[in-house]
């Protein structure tokens, strides 16, 4: 009998898949058949398996006896565990047929391992497609309950008159509940988008939350994307449930009167909310285990002071307008983020915050005392990002803990007196080359990115003396322990240089520079596609050593762009390697090229310092934008 095909799958309104109508009716039958089917042939299974291992032990008591006892052992105890064993073809070693057993272990996770790794998926579409990985998954994955509502995606259908959509929606989550709800299904994870917000809704909201908190709710997520800067008083039992670990909330008004008791909340997060200092310490003393704790563009606050919260690990707080003090004491805290408004001054601090191992600041106010008071206090910090921090101008960043910093568009940024011996990752992004190295000994990785871009800054001048931070940061480069192995690779708006070896650098003298340091070990592939994804250049140049074969590898690679790609299954041209939008133009003999200006003319001049280096340049073309080639250089 042909098995009836399931092709089609309920969908709602909106499109998406609806998890509640997909369990019922024929597909209860087809999973029926399917667990009949697959018993009679696992019962078929152990007896044949049974029969080999017989006569295996058999013929194993002939050459060995002490193993005939440990055979029988592991065998008794498989059979008792009830194990699927598979007999596979595995050969015949000296007249004894060899049987190899397979176990399908992926359905002896325990339930709430399953479930775990569902809540990892954040597509409930491909929470269900985990269904084909075994046939106890098949059935885990519908217990498991992740309901998201989105207005802005929800589509009234046509042809319907008599209901607003607003209405609709909501009856498509009421029915939605209610079916999940006569399914004795939990619910783990509720979600709701609302584009519009008035008195219906509101009462809705209050149903939709009771009902989840209710069911013993672990994520809640209640988001409205009005216009303007409108807040909304939320539903009061959004705030009680001994089960929720993590509560997002997004254009709610905190009131001062409404009960809080979260014993359980773990992560907070608070988006376009108005909030005060009293009720935020309020939350926080009704929430003890909360462990990461997040304020983006929340109002009405202007002082905030964590103290209590013993298992806090992470802190954010993103454009607070009014906000003008910070103090955190956690003595487990491990990463803080702050990002404060132009025209407003907070003062930060972190003194009891010894553990703090990553520390990102984006703060226009912020002067050269304020960070050092700040940096110094924190001696076990790993990870520092300073971002547009425009009233730093000296600064000193000395620890040996370090081992990543990122230095970018400080602006007023004069001298920055780096220390760290331990320092794995270098990032900067400015107008010249402030900063400088003792010995950048364990530096494994560099970018560094010099001034913009733009076509009116692109232009050569090779009588012109190179600037004095040129000099900088060729003495950067030279502080590279070069038995190690490094490359670099120089990029400009349209060209793309790649050293094999920081020895004989030299710069073009250009706006717009980028420069990246990397480990050798990096492979061929890896360092093109991190080289050409992004810019698209009209030239790529390889300098090397006469005898190297770096020059063909790259050679071989580019060629490949020729035949047509099949590496990219994505539809999207913004998720496509370079090979779908370049391709290999010609191999650019430097002596014999035309041109005493632009960048060949560069390249021939200061390219080639000595006889034992040699440069390889090649063309790309456009694929999309010219179909008969271009001119790759001036």
């Amino acid at each position: 009998m042909k098995r009836k095909s399931m092709s089609s799958t309920p969908q709602d309104e909106t499109g998406a898949i609806d998890l509640i109508t997909q369990a019922p009716g024929i597909e209860r039958k087809r999973k029926k058949k399917e667990s009949n089917t697959i018993d009679q042939n696992v019962e078929r299974q152990k007896q044949q398996t049974a029969e080999n291992s017989e006569s295996l032990d058999k013929c194993i008591t002939q050459e060995a006896g002490s193993r005939k006892k440990r055979k029988r052992e592991k065998s008794n105890i498989t059979g008792k565990r009830g194990k699927l064993r598979k007999k596979q073809p595995g050969g015949v070693v000296n007249g004894i047929e060899k049987i190899v057993e397979s176990t399908d272990h992926i359905s002896q996770l325990p339930e709430s391992v399953i479930h775990h790794i569902l809540s990892l998926i954040r597509c409930t579409k491909g929470a269900a497609r985990t269904s084909v990985l075994s046939k106890r998954w098949r059935d885990v994955w519908t217990s498991f309950s992740v309901l998201t509502f989105d207005q802005r995606k929800f589509q009234k259908p046509e042809g319907v008159q008599d209901k607003s959509k607003n209405e609709m929606f909501k009856d498509f989550i009421d029915r939605s509940l209610q079916s999940q709800l006569e399914q004795n299904l939990g619910i783990r994870k509720f979600e709701l988008h609302l584009t519009s917000y008035d008195q219906e809704m509101a009462r809705g909201m209050e149903q939709w939350v009771g009902l989840a908190t209710e069911n013993n709710i672990k994520e809640l997520g209640l988001h409205v994307h009005t216009r303007g800067n409108n807040v909304h008083n939320f539903p009061r039992n959004a705030f009680a449930s001994d089960t929720l670990t993590r509560l997002r909330l997004q254009s709610c008004k905190l009131e001062t009167s409404c009960a809080v008791k979260l014993p359980h909340l773990q992560k907070l997060y608070l988006r376009d909310c108005n909030v005060d200092e009293q009720r935020i310490q309020h939350i926080i003393s009704s929430c003890p285990l909360i462990e990461d704790l997040r304020l983006i563009s929340c109002t009405g606050l202007k002082f905030l002071q964590i103290s209590s919260l013993l298992k806090l690990d992470r802190v954010e707080v993103y454009n607070c307008r009014g906000l003008k003090k910070i103090e955190v004491k956690a003595a487990k805290l491990q990463t803080f983020w702050y990002c404060g408004k132009n025209r407003t001054s907070c003062k930060l601090i972190l003194s009891g915050c010894e553990s703090l191992k990553r520390l990102t600041l984006e703060d226009k106010k912020m002067t050269d005392n304020q960070f050092r008071e700040l940096f110094f206090g924190l001696p076990l910090l790993e990870k520092l990002d300073l971002s547009k921090c425009l009233k730093l101008k000296n600064i000193t960043i000395a620890s040996h803990r370090l081992n990543r910093l990122v230095l970018r568009g400080c602006e007023n940024l004069q001298g920055a007196e780096i220390d760290t011996p331990n320092l794995l990752s270098f990032e900067y992004q400015g107008d010249k080359m402030p900063f400088s190295f003792l010995n950048p000994i364990s530096l494994k990785e560099a970018k560094l990115s010099f001034g913009s871009a733009s076509a009116g800054q692109l232009k050569f001048d090779h009588n012109k003396d190179e600037p004095f931070w040129f000099k900088k940061l060729r003495d950067f480069l030279g502080k590279f322990d070069h038995n190690t192995g490094f490359k670099l690779v120089v990029r400009t708006n349209k060209n793309v240089i790649i050293y094999e070896d920081l020895r004989g650098i030299s710069l073009p003298p250009v706006r717009g520079l980028k420069l990246e340091i990397i480990q050798s070990s990096v492979g061929t592939e890896e360092l093109l596609n991190s080289s050409l994804q992004k810019w698209h250049p009209e030239t790529l140049s390889v300098v090397s050593s006469s005898s190297s074969e770096f020059p063909k590898l790259v050679h071989e690679k580019i060629m490949e762009s020729k035949k047509d790609p099949t590496c990219c299954t994505s539809n999207h041209s913004n998720n496509k390697c370079w090979r779908h939008s370049l391709k290999f133009g010609k191999k650019v003999n430097l002596k014999r090229a035309k041109g005493k200006s632009g960048w060949i003319a560069w390249l021939k001049l200061k390219s080639c310092p000595t006889d034992l280096y040699e440069i390889t340049c090649f063309s790309l073309l456009n694929k999309k934008s010219d179909k008969h080639g271009r001119k790759a250089f001036s």
